[in-house]
């Protein structure tokens, strides 16, 4: 099998499972391209589209493949830039989940020499693009379940409730009690639904955007939970204040999260990214 093979199954899957646009975008046949397509499953005697009513459907073995594939096609392509030109001027290729891209990475970049093109998304999208080789590495605030990701951890994080004092009574949550929280595959969504899991009635706006709930929650229309390294300059202004309890007097109890490096296990760590990972992880910040 070659590259060539591998190129031509991932336009495919990229051209909505379509023979036709497939070829369309690589200006070859039809036939060409189907003829891969069965050269890769007959080699590897796997299935890796289902053909249901003159329609293809990536099967779980093509599923697989596809990560592999991107990861290969992408290293060779990396390879060919670096020696076609200075690897030193290729960006680095950088995620950050939104806590980290707003609150610790724009400072840390500020202190690099290197260039870098930036991506700043929830982890589970995050954790895609490492394994389908979109990013070279990333920072995190969420869980990353895939073994093949390389995590390690950079500094400690704490998640707050929070509301603008006009929605407090004596420093308590009304009830009902409503929650503006980040959008469902954020790390940080995921732990605001644990510490709201046992507050009886309670209402859950959504917003994927950090700086929409800050302001809906300073205009008094909800609480939040949120990281206390976003809204240190409203806390300290006095236009959100921590709240610390139920409207029947229950304490509400912070959380400590950790923030993450991820990059892939067979990920090749060469000077750029050598760079960035010893700014990240030296010293680590607790």
């Amino acid at each position: 099998m070659t590259l060539r093979h591998l190129s031509v199954f991932i336009a495919v899957v990229d051209s909505d499972c379509s023979i036709t646009k497939a070829a369309q975008k690589l200006n070859i046949a039809q036939p060409s391209v189907s003829q891969t397509i069965s050269d890769l499953e007959n080699y590897y005697k796997i299935q890796l589209f289902d053909r249901l009513n003159r329609k293809l459907y990536l099967t779980d073995a093509g599923n697989k493949l596809l990560g592999y594939a991107r990861h290969l096609t992408d290293s060779f392509a990396r390879m060919e830039d670096a020696l076609a030109s200075d690897s030193v001027n290729m960006p680095l290729r950088i995620g950050a989940s939104f806590t980290v891209g707003t609150a610790f990475l724009p400072e840390l970049l500020k202190k690099l020499k290197i260039p870098v093109d930036i991506s700043v998304y929830n982890t589970h999208i995050l954790e895609k693009d490492i394994l389908e080789s979109r990013l070279d590495v990333a920072i995190v605030e969420g869980d990353i379940s895939s073994g093949d990701i390389i995590q390690q951890t950079v500094m400690k994080d704490e998640l707050v409730f929070a509301a603008g004092p006009d929605y407090l009574t004596d420093g308590r949550l009304p009830s009902p009690a409503v929650f503006i929280l980040r959008e469902e595959g954020s790390g940080t969504r995921q732990l605001s639904d644990e510490m709201i899991s046992s507050i009886e009635n309670r209402r859950v706006w959504s917003a994927a955007n950090t700086q929409a709930i800050i302001s809906l929650v300073k205009a008094g229309l909800g609480a939040t939970v949120i990281s206390r390294r976003l809204i240190l300059p409203e806390l300290n202004s006095g236009t959100l204040v921590e709240a610390r309890y139920l409207n029947d007097g229950t304490p509400l109890k912070s959380c400590t999260r950790y923030f993450k490096l991820v990059y892939h296990k067979d990920k090749f760590i060469d000077a750029r990214m050598k760079v960035f990972c010893d700014a990240v992880l030296l010293p680590i910040v607790m």
